[in-house]
């Protein structure tokens, strides 16, 4: 739906969306400033650059959204949104763009300060968004060493935490988020903002058509999962695994780059794709007979939306996932799968149920495809993120 996004004075809205990613085209900023566009608002999208450049680069998407990309000094690998050069950018873009809200992505330091800095300055409402539970006990427990988490775990929590306060409003993208934000004081309005899904044009024909072309095998069962995997989770996947594959032929379908060559042996009957474009992504997917979320039912995981599960809807695959707080409440909406305790055994015997069940993998499966298209489009994402800005304060708020 084409919305007027202009004030009462009938003058367009302009929002800078600030980001501490360098890849940004799958991303939600991209995703927002590309959608909010399309409905009539002015949107620049402030993001880190190339290392060593003279000076910003403007990139015109369409006529009302623009990327501005700040030049940075250090590697991509150690940039994790505190570039000095990005953010002494970005500040001073702040200063000379002209807008009426801001909407910060993350509260790194290149995003967070040039954040607060423009409120103040422009006297403009400001949006804070958070997409994961980082410290106090979160992902940096899960995937930083202890070197990093000794010298910088405070650090990145007082950042995590501290300026959200400053914000006029907030989007969180689970719950255990926004009860976090409530328990550190905050009274302002907090929107519910998913990750939405792109449609997928192309879901092919037959599973067994598809396993041919990329041969896979076709007299197994295929359990899928996509992407990276923290240790604790690898474990209890391959646990599950092996259970299920001692009660029937079954195969474990490992999609992308999981980062678990050097650290983990898989089991046997594992098969690994390693990183695949996006469009070879989704061809896997359809040769599954289901796809998991082996996420152990801990602060990281729970503080999270796993984008694979996007991934998995949009091929309308019946799922079966731990008890994290995400699926959870989407259950709530569509019933595309089942969850289990994050124990090995709970797990696999789900899996073995659901996979001699074959018209529950057909009614989750349509279930799946039902919330992809409908409550999760980022259509429907972006109505609802709309109205919320629109609910933000036009004047700055103290």
């Amino acid at each position: 739906m084409i919305r007027d996004a202009s004030d009462r004075s009938g003058i367009q809205r302009t929002i800078v969306l600030l980001t501490h990613h360098w890849r940004y085209k799958d991303l939600r900023p991209y995703k927002v400033g590309l959608h909010l566009s399309n409905r009539g608002y002015k949107v620049c999208l402030l993001l880190p650059g190339r290392r060593l450049t003279l000076g910003y680069r403007k990139k015109v998407v369409n006529g009302d959204f623009s990327l501005y990309f700040c030049p940075t000094i250090l590697p991509r690998g150690l940039k994790k949104g505190s570039d000095p050069l990005d953010l002494l950018t970005k500040l001073y873009l702040m200063r000379t763009l002209r807008y009426d809200c801001i909407f910060a992505f993350d509260s790194r330091p290149t995003v967070i300060l040039p954040a607060v800095h423009g409120k103040w300055v422009k006297r403009v409402p400001l949006i804070v968004d958070w997409t994961d539970w980082f410290g106090r006990g979160g992902i940096i427990s899960e995937r930083s060493g202890r070197l990093y988490r000794f010298f910088f775990e405070k650090i990145e929590t007082f950042f995590e935490e501290h300026f959200r306060l400053q914000a006029d409003s907030s989007t969180v993208i689970c719950a255990p988020l926004g009860k976090r934000l409530r328990d550190m004081g905050y009274e302002k309005q907090i929107h519910d903002f998913p990750l939405g899904c792109d449609p997928v044009v192309d879901r092919g024909g037959d599973i067994l058509s598809r396993r041919g072309e990329l041969n896979l095998p076709t007299d197994v069962r295929l359990i899928g999962c996509v992407g990276s995997l923290l240790a604790s989770d690898a474990a209890l996947l391959f646990e599950s695994f092996e259970i299920v594959r001692s009660r029937l032929n079954a195969g474990l379908l490992l999609i992308g780059d999981n980062g678990l060559k050097q650290r983990k042996r898989t089991p046997y009957g594992t098969l690994q794709t390693g990183r695949v474009t996006r469009e070879d992504l989704h061809k896997y997917l359809q040769c599954c007979d289901l796809v998991v979320l082996p996420l152990r039912n801990n602060l990281a995981n729970n503080g999270r939306w796993p984008s694979k599960l996007n991934d998995y809807l949009v091929m309308g695959k019946p799922v079966v996932s731990t008890e994290i707080s995400v699926v959870t409440e989407l259950l709530k909406i569509h019933k595309f799968g089942v969850l289990a305790k994050d124990t090995p055994e709970d797990f696999a015997e789900k899996i073995y149920d659901l996979l001699m069940d074959p018209e529950r993998l057909d009614a989750y499966g349509c279930e799946a495809l039902r919330l992809a298209s409908n409550h999760l489009s980022w259509p429907e994402v972006i109505d609802r993120l709309d109205d919320f800005i629109r609910e933000t304060p036009a004047a700055l708020t103290a």
